[in-house]
């Protein structure tokens, strides 16, 4: 990985593990560092990733991407095991935690703010440090734990001492959950605005009350990475194009059921898919 620091700030940075992700002929990288990266690349953002990782990744789908790689060893390493009992993801090697004090200044004023952990390489409280942009917290590198064997499970998010401020907005899935809703209440407390994608049911937006938006019925290939480009999307429609929540919600899911049809990092809409599918929902 390269590290190139232009003079002018990024539309979009991005914080987070690149994750080299096992398959059975090989490996993908994945993580929400490339799937919103590459997706706010698509829609023309300007977008820088920080990242930490051993490895020398095969990272061709992002090109055009600003990235700067944290030294360190280790490489944030998946593997999927299927069973009769469904998924079970284990983490098998863990990259350096990010040091956010290394961030160049530049970058730290980027109009989106997206941290994006994969296995707690951030803390909760990373936002004290960029006073300005719009925040964008994917929940789920939180909201997990890990054993010996590094089997994972969902875990409550950590409690943080005050709300995040208005200017900013959660992101997570029902899974995240464990499929439990019980957690929303407090996790509405921590973040004023809060968005809690349903798969193909579309999304629950939270601020102030309760909006349902409904996705698109789409025939599921694989669902890897939809939750983060669903994220990357909301934030550049609403906070970037000015489009209302209602609005900046349903292109999202659009664009998150465009990526379902193909596997990995081949699902993430191209610039011409996304410009059809905005076609499509006006």
């Amino acid at each position: 990985m390269s590290g190139q620091n232009g003079k002018n700030p990024p539309d979009y940075l991005i914080i987070g593990h690149i994750t080299k992700d096992l398959l059975k002929d090989g490996y993908r990288v994945g993580g929400t560092a490339v799937y919103s990266g590459v997706l706010a690349h698509r829609m023309g953002m300007k977008v820088a990733v920080y990242t930490s990782g051993a490895a020398q990744l095969a990272l061709d789908v992002m090109e055009g991407i600003d990235i700067i790689n944290q030294p360190g060893s280790g490489t944030t390493t998946f593997a999927n095991d299927y069973t009769p009992a469904g998924r079970v993801q284990r983490l098998l090697d863990r990259a350096e935690e990010l040091d956010c004090s290394r961030i160049p200044q530049d970058w730290k004023r980027a109009r989106i703010i997206h941290f994006a952990p994969v296995a707690h390489e951030l803390p909760l409280t990373a936002g004290d440090d960029f006073p300005e942009g719009f925040l964008g917290y994917s929940l789920q590198g939180w909201m997990r734990t890990w054993d010996g064997e590094g089997r994972i499970s969902p875990a409550p998010l950590p409690r943080i001492n005050s709300p995040v401020r208005d200017n900013a907005a959660g992101f997570l899935s029902i899974e995240d959950l464990g499929n439990d809703r019980r957690g929303l209440e407090q996790l509405q407390r921590q973040f004023p605005n809060l968005a809690l994608t349903l798969g193909p049911l579309g999304v629950e937006f939270f601020s102030g009350g309760r909006t349902l938006i409904p996705s698109t019925p789409t025939p599921e290939i694989d669902p890897t990475g939809a939750g983060d480009i669903f994220a990357a999307a909301f934030m550049i429609f609403w906070k970037i194009e000015g489009k209302t929540v209602e609005q900046s919600a349903l292109l999202a899911n659009a664009l998150a059921a465009e990526s379902v049809r193909k596997p990995g990092t081949d699902g993430i809409p191209e610039d011409w898919e996304i410009i059809e599918t905005i076609k499509v929902q006006r």
